[in-house]
């Protein structure tokens, strides 16, 4: 299990969303790396999938090894309360925001993650 205070609320446009919570008032509740629950159903076995994707990517930010903490509104959001959630959600959401250590290499930063083989095709997200 994780030593996160982690909290599970539902925004206003009906996405669950798990963060670790930093600090809470009558009005705001602040969330440090939140995540969507993404859940997508397999037509051909009828199972569900189960993802978490970032709020907000990373990648987009200045300096990318800073943890995002966002303003929610407690107007706007439904809180659940007293959840306890699966081991296995709690582990891929640390593992989503845990920084890679490989043995004898020391850490691997976002740079080293996304250098790769010089032949490996460049993705490109947006046009220049």
């Amino acid at each position: 299990m994780s030593d996160k205070n982690l909290t599970v609320f539902v925004d206003q446009i009906g996405r669950t969303i798990i963060a670790e919570e930093v600090k809470s008032s009558k009005t705001v509740l602040e969330a440090k790396n939140p995540a969507v629950v993404h859940v997508q159903p397999n037509p051909q076995t009828g199972q569900i999938s189960v993802q978490l994707v970032p709020y907000f990517f990373k990648e987009f930010a200045k300096d990318q090894n800073d943890s995002s903490v966002w303003e929610f509104l407690r107007a706007n959001i439904t809180l659940a309360k007293e959840l306890k959630l699966d081991d296995r959600l709690t582990t891929q959401y640390n593992n989503m925001y845990s920084v890679i250590k490989t043995p004898g290499t020391g850490v691997i930063t976002a740079d080293s993650v996304n250098a790769g083989p010089t032949d490996t095709p460049v993705i490109k997200l947006f046009d220049d």
